[in-house]
């Protein structure tokens, strides 16, 4: 599990009671090598100690589990701001965004960005290696906070009554997306809102933007109740949003299908596309999500707080669709802590074994944001950002999964190795 490594430099083994490498299985007495922010060599103590240069430093962490820094595959930095300022739980989505409106126009440019410091705090800990955030563009070029290593920023475009990608995204915008290190931890990307906000032209556009450029896409689809009715009637909540806000079309006709089957019509779903929330689906759409290989990024926190229904992740692992897990904003959520959001998975899903769902909060979610060769396992090549989480001693490996998801939940954890940011 690892390639010889004889030469010099500074390295240093980090040893525990666990490793677990999530795409391996976890290893006893387990060891991991790191030098300058990358794994060189995992496995039994024993066989990684045996691989050591001279002099190489060693950090015992006793009774605890080595595991890949977590990927939170969908937040939104920029409504940090509003943490605590929305009243949650809601009564459903319109309550939630009418409340989000009003306080979102009242944010002076210093609240939003203190509210990204606090957002990027969070995350940092809350375990996150990696996070997919949702940017109107303020987010896009911010220099990361150091104590996160990577991000995958989507700028989100919409327009329900704009036909060209030129006019939903400001020239220079696009040209920082081009101009993204897409061969390090952090690059950029282009995400559509939804398909109720979002013209079309400006869906396919995107889309075809980011799939000429391999980038991943994301856009949320099938959160609330209101976007199947606008969808399939071309009525109801999101309807009166947008004639209210002067971006109705006169004469538009609904696709008079599901968002996922919309999407599919126009050409968007690949393994490259990212669909957030996935609540209201119907057998036939998680069919072609998975014929398509989209990959799915599960909130279900913030669709209980927005009282919007729970996705059926059941249904999604059994399909084998590539499964992330997220936090969402802190305007419908308390936290941005991966491990809450795991602990209610398994609260919720009983039945969804929990190396499933710590799957899902680290290789899932790299998957999900395409950063694989990097991030979301303990391999030879990818980045050191490793964390060990507090074990009582001598915990069977039938429980090791659930036990590693309870402590990360109660703060029993620390940063074993962290690369400096992108």
């Amino acid at each position: 599990m690892g390639t010889e490594m004889k030469q010099g430099g500074h390295a240093v083994v980090h040893r525990a009671s666990w490793l677990v490498p999530i795409v391996a299985s976890p290893v006893s007495n387990g060891a991991v090598m790191v030098r300058n922010g990358t794994v060189l060599a995992f496995g039994r103590y024993s066989a990684v100690k045996a691989q050591c240069p001279a002099h190489t430093e060693e950090i015992d962490h006793g009774s605890s589990a080595i595991l890949p820094a977590l990927v939170n595959a969908h937040t939104h930095v920029e409504l940090s701001a509003l943490h605590g300022r929305i009243p949650l739980p809601q009564n459903g989505f319109p309550a939630w965004i009418e409340r989000l409106f009003a306080l979102r126009t009242r944010l002076s440019s210093g609240e939003l960005e203190e509210g990204c410091r606090t957002g990027e705090d969070l995350l940092a800990r809350g375990a996150t290696g990696l996070y997919g955030d949702i940017t109107n563009g303020m987010n896009l070029s911010r220099t990361l906070h150091s104590a996160v290593p990577a991000r995958v920023s989507f700028l989100e475009v919409l327009g329900f009554n704009i036909e060209d990608l030129d006019q939903a995204v400001p020239p220079h915008l696009l040209q920082h997306i081009e101009e993204s290190d897409r061969g390090g931890g952090s690059c950029s990307s282009i995400a559509a809102h939804a398909c109720y906000s979002t013209s079309e032209s400006i869906l396919k556009s995107a889309k075809d933007w980011t799939r000429s450029r391999r980038l991943p896409f994301s856009i949320h689809t099938a959160e609330h109740p209101e976007e199947i009715e606008f969808l399939r009637e071309g009525t109801g909540f999101c309807r009166g949003l947008l004639e209210r806000l002067g971006k109705w079309v006169p004469g538009w006709q609904p696709p008079g299908t599901t968002p996922v089957r919309y999407l599919d019509r126009l050409g968007i779903l690949d393994s490259h596309t990212l669909l957030v929330h996935a609540v209201h689906m119907t057998e036939d759409d998680w069919e072609v999500v998975a014929r398509r290989q989209c990959a799915v990024c599960f909130c279900p926190r913030s669709n209980r707080n927005l009282n919007v229904g729970l996705p059926d992740i059941r249904q999604a692992i059994r399909l084998g669709i590539p499964s992330a897990l997220g936090t969402d904003s802190l305007a419908g959520n308390t936290d941005l802590d991966l491990f809450e959001e795991a602990a209610f998975v398994l609260d919720l899903y009983p039945e969804i074994h929990p190396e499933k769902v710590l799957y899902m909060m680290t290789q899932g979610g790299a998957q999900a944001l395409h950063k694989t060769s990097l991030f979301g396992s303990i391999e030879s090549g990818k980045r050191s950002a490793l964390v060990a989480v507090s074990l009582p001693d001598s915990v069977p490996r039938s429980q090791l999964s659930e036990t590693i998801i309870r402590k990360g939940r109660e703060g029993a954890w620390r940063w074993a190795s962290c690369p400096e940011a992108d």
